[in-house]
């Protein structure tokens, strides 16, 4: 089982992730800074592995600060952002999914890990 790991910037919430334009839901500017940074750091790093079989994925998101946060709330950004950066063809990859608040951290971080589980159906 390989193991990959990746070190991220903290993401929108799914509430500011999107914007409605004209009756049209888009990408927020924090949603799309978000994504252009994770595909600059993956690309950078050369960690474009392009997992495409059955994946299971940790997160461990170190927040900022110490509000009050739903950790599903931090989930679309990033998996977003894999797939846009290359790191994963698709995040319907995904057949098991762990969250974890970690430690206070500044500017806030994410530590993902992703191992292959086997091939895709």
């Amino acid at each position: 089982m390989n193991e990959y790991y990746l070190k991220l910037p903290w993401p929108p919430t799914n509430n500011t992730l999107f914007s409605v334009v004209n009756g049209r839901k888009i990408k927020s500017k924090k949603g799309r800074i978000f994504t252009e940074a994770v595909i600059n750091q993956i690309t950078k790093e050369n960690q474009q592995f392009n997992l495409s079989g059955k994946l299971k994925i940790k997160i461990v998101a170190n927040p900022p600060d110490l509000r009050k946060r739903d950790l599903d709330n931090l989930l679309k950004a990033p998996l977003d952002a894999l797939t846009q950066s290359g790191v994963i063809a698709d995040d319907s990859m995904f057949r098991s999914m762990c969250i974890d608040f970690g430690e206070k951290v500044k500017g806030g971080s994410l530590d993902i890990t992703i191992w292959e589980i086997g091939d895709a159906d």
